[in-house]
């Protein structure tokens, strides 16, 4: 990413950026404004809007944020706290950094994608969505529920369908195949495994979850997702409560998502709702039932053939993709197998899968480094097609590609000083 500035140079910098009447260019997906810095808070940046289209962006929104500064160029990642058609508030960001060292500015990529390559003469894939929890189901674990008849997906319906008659607004089951994580309460299920319960919009999210398996998203759960996101304290209270405020605004009283997990995977969850017309929280007794209900669902699935892969001699493995560039990828997965055997160094041809495009990439491993739970692989494009970089420039930037690009490193920034002597990972 660069150099990382230490603090005393970071605020030397920020108030050398109002004295010089510098300009941030602002960087979402396909998008961009420009503008000088009018004001610096400890918690916000407020910025003039002199260029670009402020309509495109939204609160809430993560940018990627450039600055050219005594010959050097700067960037840093924030959040919008507030935008208008001329000023953009933003996050006062922890980390400032100096000569980007990426080729090519990352993309948080919306649509659904899939990677795969072969280690090994193995074939791997690698799509999503996929949860964080891994879930592996039995018939000794669900036969507590002798109401539930596993081998017939009919049946289990039916059974769904009398259950909630009458006890909800709205009673639902939404599969997640073929669709990417875009609800919050989708993103939040896929990270925790648990289910996402509200018993009033009018109060406030659980505090504890009295289940000893931890089923339940409690609003410190909520928090460390968000401090996840790297987002400030007062960032995350204002939107924990927008969230409860906009579902009252939709006459929404009590509201539980509880997911369907198989092995890694969120293939999809069980929706109850109250609305104005029931006006009381989601029982218990539902929330138990749900539970058993959804764990059921995944077993029979999996015996029916829902997971299976059209090539039974392909080893699959599924992880998010974090972000992708023009010219290399992030991605993670939780298992350790892939970990042991996916090298740095490792050379192997990449293909890259959009709803519009596949794309196979000669490529190499990077940069491999783990948290608590996930090992994240860095792969960097090193034979692409012309036409697939084309097709990448348009999709990721907004922008067609030129040559001129060749002699741009991220953010338009000019290429870093070669060093023959030392490779960075």
């Amino acid at each position: 990413m660069g150099i990382r500035v230490g603090r005393i140079v970071k605020e030397f910098v920020f108030k050398s950026l109002i004295e010089q009447n510098v300009e941030l260019n602002i960087h979402g997906q396909r998008k961009e404004i420009v503008g000088p810095v009018l004001e610096i808070k400890d918690e916000y940046l407020d910025v003039e809007i002199r260029s670009g289209d402020p309509n495109l962006f939204s609160v809430d929104e993560n940018v990627q944020v450039y600055f050219l500064f005594q010959n050097n160029y700067h960037t840093f990642e924030s959040v919008i706290l507030e935008i208008s058609e001329d000023r953009v508030k933003l996050v006062h960001p922890e980390g400032v950094y100096k000569n980007p060292q990426r080729k090519n500015e990352r993309v948080k990529i919306s649509d659904r994608a899939e990677v795969f390559f072969t280690i090994k003469g193995q074939k791997v894939k690698l799509n999503f969505p996929r949860s964080n929890r891994y879930t592996e189901l039995s018939p000794e674990v669900i036969n507590s529920r002798i109401d539930f008849d596993y081998s017939s997906i009919k049946s289990l319906y039916k059974n769904f369908r009398e259950k909630t008659m009458g006890e909800v607004s709205e009673a639902r089951i939404v599969m997640m195949r073929e669709r990417v994580l875009d609800k919050y309460e989708e993103k939040v299920m896929a990270a925790t495994g648990k289910m996402f319960w509200i018993p009033s919009t009018e109060e406030d999210f659980p505090i504890n979850d009295p289940y000893p398996d931890e089923r339940l998203i409690t609003r410190r759960d909520l928090v460390k997702y968000e401090e996840a996101l790297d987002r400030p304290p007062h960032v995350i209270t204002s939107k924990l409560g927008n969230i409860l405020y906009e579902k009252q605004k939709k006459q929404i009283h009590s509201e539980l998502f509880c997911p369907i997990l198989y092995d890694l995977y969120l293939v999809g969850y069980v929706y109850l709702c109250n609305r104005e017309d029931r006006k009381e929280k989601i029982s218990k007794d539902l929330l138990e039932y749900a539970y058993d209900f959804s764990r059921v669902l995944g077993y029979s699935l999996h015996l029916t053939g829902y997971f299976t892969s059209n090539d039974s001699m392909e080893r699959r493995y599924e992880a998010p993709i974090i972000d992708i560039s023009a010219s290399g990828l992030l991605f993670a997965h939780p298992r350790t197998d892939l970990a042991d055997n996916l090298l740095i160094h490792t050379d192997m041809e990449v293909t890259v899968r959009f709803p519009e495009r596949t794309m196979v990439i000669g490529s190499r491993v990077r940069r491999k480094f783990h948290d608590a739970e996930r090992c994240y692989f860095g792969v960097q494009f090193l034979d692409i097609n012309q036409e697939d970089l084309n097709f990448l420039f348009e999709k990721l930037y907004a922008k067609p590609y030129s040559i001129e690009e060749e002699n741009k490193w991220e953010g338009g920034t000019p290429p870093p000083p070669l060093d023959l002597f030392e490779e960075k990972s």
